[in-house]
C-alpha cells in the first residue's frame, strides 16, 4: 500500500461525508456479504484511513523525514490531541484510561460509528482498524484494538482496548469464552 506523504506545513487531503454514510455502509455491506465479511472489510478500510489520521495528528510534530517527534508533549496532552483530532472532524470524543500494564482504553459516549441499539455485538469495525493503524504508527509498534463495549449493542459507551497483539489476543480469547472483560483483564499476567 502506498503511503501518503505531505509537505511540511501542508494539510492532508480530506473528504467530509454525512455522518449517516458510515452507518449506511455498514448496513449495506452486512446485507450484501454477511456480518463477518462486512466487519473484516470495514476494519481493513479503517486501517487504510489511519495513514491520513496519522498525518493529521503529527502535523507540526514531524521531522524532515516525516517521523513523529512528540518529544516532551506529555501523555495527557498527547491523548487530548488524539481526542481533538477526532472531535474536530465530527467523530466524537475520546477519554483515555490505562486499564492494565500494556493495555489502554479509549472511551466515547458519542462515537459516530455506533448505531444505538442496532447490533448484538460491538460494531465499530472501521474505528478498530483506524485506531490500530494510528496507534501503531504513533508508537512504532504493532497495536491491536478490541472493542469491548459499544453503543450499537446498547452499552452506555464505546470502549476500545488496545495493546500488543499477543496481549489483546489473550484477552479476546477469555472474553470469547464468556468471561467478563474486567475479570479477563485482571487475569492477564
Amino acid at each position: 500500500m502506498e503511503k501518503t506523504t505531505a509537505r511540511p506545513g501542508s494539510r492532508p487531503a480530506e473528504l467530509a461525508l454525512p455522518v449517516k454514510s458510515l452507518a449506511a455502509m455498514r448496513v449495506s455491506l452486512t446485507k450484501e456479504v454477511g456480518p463477518d465479511v462486512a466487519a473484516r472489510a470495514l476494519r481493513a478500510a479503517g486501517y487504510a484511513s489511519g495513514d491520513a489520521f496519522f498525518l493529521a495528528l503529527t502535523q507540526g510534530f514531524s521531522d524532515a523525514g516525516g517521523t513523529a517527534q512528540f518529544g516532551g508533549l506529555g501523555l495527557t496532552t498527547f491523548w487530548r490531541r488524539i481526542s481533538q483530532l477526532f472531535s474536530t472532524r465530527g467523530w466524537g470524543t475520546f477519554a483515555h484510561e490505562s486499564v492494565h500494564p500494556g493495555i489502554g482504553a479509549l472511551d466515547s459516549v458519542n462515537w459516530v460509528e455506533a448505531l444505538p441499539d442496532s447490533a448484538l455485538r460491538p460494531s465499530c469495525f472501521y474505528t478498530t482498524g483506524l485506531l490500530a493503524n494510528l496507534l501503531g504508527q504513533t508508537s512504532g509498534e504493532e497495536v491491536a484494538v478490541l472493542e469491548v463495549e459499544c453503543r450499537s449493542r446498547g452499552d452506555h459507551r464505546c470502549r476500545f482496548l488496545f495493546g500488543a497483539p499477543p496481549t489483546l489476543n489473550a484477552l479476546y480469547g477469555r472474553v470469547r469464552l464468556g468471561e467478563p472483560v474486567d475479570e479477563s483483564i485482571t487475569a492477564l499476567t
